[in-house]
């Protein structure tokens, strides 16, 4: 009784400083209702009658959906209306007065709570206004802002839809005490939902239930539930990560462009990698740490093992193209295969003409050209010699083919001195010495010349060799640019299937 003498005293302040309200009627009407009234127990003079509370939600803004902690934070407009049986009277008997407001506190209020609640529990239902209508009528009406647990497929991301709800239900009332049933008015009204730039509301629903829960077993339990069907704006996404991540994929085909003499093939391909590792490192961050990868994430790890693929095909190609010292000639099977079906069918036999084979090779041809000019030159300039000495008597007397043209001939082919046993040495020396100081010289310099071209033609040999890998490297590289075009386009089409 106290207390309710403080509540009415309470209430002829707030009336009388109203001036409007400050009535007799209202004076009288309040006194009058709460004078025995008591919000402890439930408003029926029947304890078998079960109190109605109807309910009404009205989604108003989603505030955050937190993907890796799997909660939902919306703003929602609540209205809940029950009857009260001890709040009625005669609007004639007091000056036709049908309704008043008054705290919430001071009236009876059911014990409805958010049954999947992801923040602190409270009771939401004080400290708001109730309107109260001369035949019972209760209705509590504020907004407030509850956070849920969802849980959140990220399968598609950022491509989802996902379907969250939010279960209501008296936590002490069973279903003899309080039926709670919920109204499905305006799901998904587009004046009151306001899109927070990511989310769109699809549709919502509401289903009542009644049911046993395992906390208080033999008796059951009214619940509202509502499930709200959400899309994500994907758009801020696609700019800052799908589109980025596609443009990486086609950088990376620019490493089978690039020739290997450039010596980038490799840094390359490494860029790009860092790159993706970047972007995959943000995709996870936001995604919840659960089995389930999503369809971006299995693009960047399959863009990934491409990329790291068509490095090892990279190394593979340089290898071929600077091969080492201790390299051997192109395996037949790979001439056949390699440059010839494969390269048939990657048309790139134009790049490859085939050698004609009258062709002779520079080495060859300086060697007959120097051995001509061996026979040729040296006859020419000891018979030269031999005209001038040849009108003198005593010179031609001592003249034998021991020391003639035919004897620096057989010097020079055999590298070993002809001798002549059955010559006069002394008599002849003024005249050979200086056909054999030409005869030694002229080998020498036939030596040179046969090392320089037996050089000049091992080193066209090889240039040969090294252009027939490089042929080979030329033919992979572009059998591996075929490959990781199939393997990205094959990528694209299983992540649109799958969204």
């Amino acid at each position: 009784m106290l207390t309710n003498a403080k509540f009415l005293l309470f209430m002829c302040i707030i009336l009388g400083s109203g001036h409007l309200l400050a009535t007799k009627d209202h004076k009288k009407l309040i006194e009058d209702l709460f004078n025995n009234y008591t919000k402890l127990a439930r408003p029926v003079r029947n304890a078998k009658t079960p109190t109605n509370v109807e309910m009404i939600l009205f989604l108003s803004q989603v505030i955050h959906m937190d993907e890796r902690m799997q909660t939902l934070k919306v703003n929602a407009w609540i209205t809940m209306i029950w009857t009260d049986e001890y709040l009625m009277w005669d609007p004639k008997e007091y000056g036709g007065i049908d309704v008043f407001t008054l705290p919430s506190g001071n009236v009876w209020m059911p014990d409805i709570t958010l049954y999947n609640n992801a923040d602190k529990y409270k009771n939401w239902l004080l400290e708001h206004i109730v309107k109260i209508d001369y035949n019972g009528t209760v209705m509590w009406a504020a907004p407030e802002i509850f956070t849920s647990y969802c849980k959140i497929n990220v399968m598609t991301f950022p491509f989802d839809e996902q379907m969250c709800k939010m279960k209501f239900g008296p936590w002490q009332h069973d279903g003899s005490q309080v039926k709670l049933m919920g109204l499905d008015d305006g799901p998904g009204d587009d004046e009151v939902f306001n899109s927070d730039g990511q989310w769109d509301m699809v549709s919502m629903s509401v289903n009542t239930s009644y049911q046993e829960y395992p906390d208080d077993p033999g008796k059951q339990y009214w619940d509202v539930e509502y499930t709200f069907h959400f899309r994500r704006r994907p758009l801020y996404y696609l700019f800052n990560l799908v589109i980025p991540c596609m443009f990486l994929s086609l950088v990376s085909l620019l490493t089978f462009f690039l020739p290997p003499e450039s010596g980038e093939k490799i840094s390359l391909g490494i860029t790009v990698l860092l790159s993706l590792t970047v972007f995959l490192l943000l995709v996870a961050e936001t995604m919840p740490p659960t089995s389930t990868v999503p369809v971006i994430g299995q693009y960047f790890a399959s863009t990934m093992v491409l990329i790291s693929l068509s490095l090892a095909m990279s190394v593979g190609v340089l290898n071929m193209h600077h091969i080492g010292p201790d390299f051997r000639p192109v395996p037949p099977w790979m001439k056949k295969h390699i440059l010839g079906n494969l390269a048939s069918i990657l048309m790139m036999n134009k790049k490859f003409p085939k050698p004609e084979k009258k062709t002779n090779l520079i080495g060859e041809k300086l060697a007959q050209d120097f051995q001509a000019w061996e026979h040729q030159e040296l006859i020419s300039i000891v018979q030269n010699r031999m005209d001038r000495i040849g009108d003198s008597p005593k010179i031609r007397r001592s003249y034998t083919p021991c020391n003639g043209v035919s004897s620096l001939v057989n010097d020079m082919n055999d590298d070993q001195p002809t001798s002549c046993p059955n010559q006069d040495q002394g008599s002849t020396s003024s005249i050979s010495t200086p056909i054999v100081k030409q005869n030694d010289l002229l080998k020498q310099l036939l030596k040179e010349v046969k090392k320089l071209t037996g050089h000049v033609a091992d080193e066209t040999a090889e240039q040969k060799l090294r252009d027939e890998w490089k042929r080979v490297a030329m033919v992979f590289d572009r059998f591996f640019l075929i490959i990781f075009v199939i393997g990205t386009v094959a990528t694209y089409l299983i992540m649109f299937c799958q969204l």
